[in-house]
């Protein structure tokens, strides 16, 4: 005889009888990180590979006011100004710069110009792939002396004497020198709207401009060559979702102003709550700076704006903030399939600032066979029994392991649960558990809830048919 539907026994839901978390999953190294990249096939060219490895990200950030191990393997965004406003500003992941860096091929013995530094972390990999001479050009005054002393402090110009590459800084006001430089590769890391038609006269013979070019509201980045007889070429090659570069800036490098004086300079000093403030709005912004199909940059965004899931607290800190970047992180890694580097972000997440979500999410980078995909559940339970998703997930590990009838405690207690945008999905799944059990009455009554909360879902109304013919 079948249980009333409408009462919710959950006796069986015992957490004590779920494993224990086992493996504890946190970021890796940078080297480690750039190794995979390899092993994925998204980096497969080995001087870029081997930079990568000796040009750590995080020694070029912003200093964080916590220790959080291995945030340079990340896939967020870091900063290296604290005026996040300022195009720029960040450094981009490692996936993003390993493509770029591929994709632009520096050469031994090239001469590179390189416009808008990241830092000094593209300067350094540009350095160790082989560069006879870099420029580096910084609008701003400012930042070029900021990032002349951090050169400096990071030994960085003996690093550059060792290797035989010659280093030098520069203004806009280089532009209309009358140098006689030029250069194999140019290379702007800020959006323009029209080519840099000012820096063709910098070009050697098959040299090459990269240059990220406003394309309606994304900019894309475009490989302009100098042939052999001096015609220009320009090539679309990927999104590249980055700052636009000032006005000012753009009118100088596109040629329709000269050069009359720095209008771009601000006085900030790196004060501990202007940087607190840069680590915690760095990714903000969730497609600033990313590169790759449209597709891909539209799952980052449908992420940060989902309000199915919400970490928030009261007064969050940075360290809060950075967990939920993390847990967001991982996420989009979760639903492009790559789930061992999804369940680091979701793993570091929790550790600096447990929830129930990076715990839940976790869980779910496991194979239903492995231990671990209950233990997460069962943890983040323990971190917040209200969140309701973590018992919806525990009944469908059990469902697919044919424990039918202890999965529908579970589902229940998913549907009762305080915090769970996602509760139709909790009343579908008690539907195909009761109806596994033959108990179509109470099968019934559950799929009219689920059509309740997704009225126009095709499977349901067919459950509803199907149930209701029985019924009749």
């Amino acid at each position: 005889m079948e249980r009333d539907w409408r009462v919710r026994d959950i006796s069986d839901c015992d957490l004590e009888l779920l494993p224990e978390v086992f493996s504890w999953p946190k970021l890796c190294s940078q080297s480690e990180a750039v190794e995979r990249l390899a092993f994925m096939g998204t980096l497969e060219d080995s001087t870029v590979k081997d930079a990568l490895c000796k040009t750590p990200r995080g020694v070029h950030a912003l200093p964080l006011p916590l220790r959080v191990e291995n945030i340079e393997s990340s896939a967020l965004k870091l900063p290296w100004w604290p005026d996040l406003d300022a195009p720029n500003s960040l450094l981009p992941g490692l996936f993003e710069t390993g493509h770029i860096f591929q994709m632009i091929n520096i050469e031994q013995n090239d001469r590179v110009l390189l416009i808008g530094p990241r830092g000094n972390w593209w300067t350094e990999i540009i350095l160790h792939l082989g560069a006879r001479k870099i420029m580096v050009l910084e609008t701003d005054n400012n930042r070029r002396e900021a990032l002349q002393k951090r050169w400096g402090d990071l030994r960085l110009d003996i690093v550059a004497k060792a290797l035989n590459c010659e280093i030098e800084w520069c203004g806009l006001e280089y532009i209309n020198e009358g140098s006689s430089d030029l250069w194999d590769k140019i290379m702007i890391t800020g959006g323009l709207n029209t080519m840099p038609s000012n820096l063709l006269k910098r070009m050697d013979i098959n040299g090459e401009i990269w240059a990220p070019i406003r394309n309606n509201d994304r900019s894309i980045l475009q490989k302009i060559t100098k042939e052999i007889f001096g015609e220009i070429k320009s090539q679309q090659i990927t999104l590249w979702d980055v700052d636009m570069l000032e006005r000012y800036t753009e009118n100088i490098l596109c040629g329709s102003l000269v050069f009359e004086g720095n209008l771009i300079e601000g006085n900030l000093e790196e004060s501990p709550d202007l940087i607190r403030d840069a680590w915690f709005y760095a990714n903000k912004n969730p497609t600033r700076d990313r590169l790759g199909p449209e597709s891909l940059l539209d799952i980052i965004q449908e992420v940060w704006d989902s309000k199915d899931i919400l970490i928030e607290k009261d007064n969050m800190s940075v360290k809060d903030s950075i967990a939920k970047d993390l847990f967001k992180m991982g996420h989009v890694l979760q639903k492009i399939g790559i789930f061992r580097i999804a369940a680091e972000h979701h793993g570091t997440s929790y550790l600096l600032s447990p929830s129930a979500e990076s715990a839940c999410y976790l869980g779910m980078t496991y194979s239903i066979d492995n231990e671990d995909s209950l233990a997460w559940q069962r943890k983040a339970i323990e971190t917040n029994p209200h969140f309701g998703e973590a018992w919806n997930e525990i009944g469908e590990i059990l469902m697919k392991r044919d424990e039918v009838e202890n999965a529908i405690n579970w589902f229940r207690e998913a549907i009762a649960s305080k915090n769970y945008s996602k509760r139709g999905v909790a009343w579908i799944n008690l539907t195909r558990a009761q109806m596994e059990l033959s108990q179509d009455v109470s099968a019934f009554f559950s799929a009219q809830r689920a059509s309740e909360l997704f009225p126009e879902n095709k499977e349901i109304e067919e459950l509803l048919f199907y149930l209701s013919e029985d019924l009749v």
